[in-house]
């Protein structure tokens, strides 16, 4: 029974020190925020923060996986509401680059962090298996459906990582772009790419 009550606690605290340290980001940016200035603003200790986090580069960590599970959530909603494999792959593509760049104007001060944590590689790979996975749920259920046809169930998940790559470089464009992606053009390239695939 403690050691129940001592996680969940342990998962409010942690919470608190993400959301405070989520504030901060967005107001002054990774640099300019300090581990002093997160525990102020949680009314702890800094000694609590190190207890839960080894650094505030791993505090802003959680803060982006935060952001990640927000945003799958919306994704997967839309997608969800779709009944043919066709849209709900339209609805994955142009939700999750809306989402994403909506989420990012909200930190217009960390733009120039964020665009390095693109490319920062651990993170890109552990976003790629994730989308990849998902995408590939999608596409498994297309085959067996016969909405997608030329595939092959074996081959899936190939298929669905080369679509994942292709489309987080048009997201990774339109953030270093400052989003003058069209927002059209996507959808129209997406529904030309999709009648390709789907019968």
């Amino acid at each position: 029974m403690y050691q129940k009550e001592q996680e969940s606690k342990d998962e409010f605290v942690k919470d608190e020190i993400i959301l405070q340290a989520q504030k901060l980001f967005k107001q002054f940016g990774l640099k300019k925020t300090t581990m002093d200035e997160i525990a102020i603003a949680c009314g702890k200790a800094k000694s609590t923060l190190y207890h839960y986090f080894k650094s505030k580069e791993e505090v802003f960590d959680a803060v982006v996986n935060k952001e990640l599970v927000s945003l799958r959530k919306t994704v997967n909603a839309k997608v969800i509401e779709q009944v043919t494999l066709r849209d709900k792959l339209h609805a994955y593509f142009m939700t999750f680059h809306q989402e994403t760049l909506q989420k990012i104007n909200l930190y217009r001060i960390l733009k120039p962090e964020l665009r390095i944590e693109l490319t920062n590689k651990p993170r890109f790979e552990n976003i790629l298996k994730f989308e990849t996975s998902y995408l590939d749920t999608l596409m498994k259920k297309g085959i067996e459906t016969g909405e997608l046809t030329g595939i092959d169930l074996k081959n899936s998940n190939w298929f669905s990582e080369l679509l994942v790559i292709a489309f987080l470089g048009v997201v990774k464009h339109s953030v270093i772009q400052d989003n003058k992606f069209d927002e059209n053009e996507l959808s129209k390239i997406a529904d030309v790419i999709l009648s390709r695939l789907i019968i």
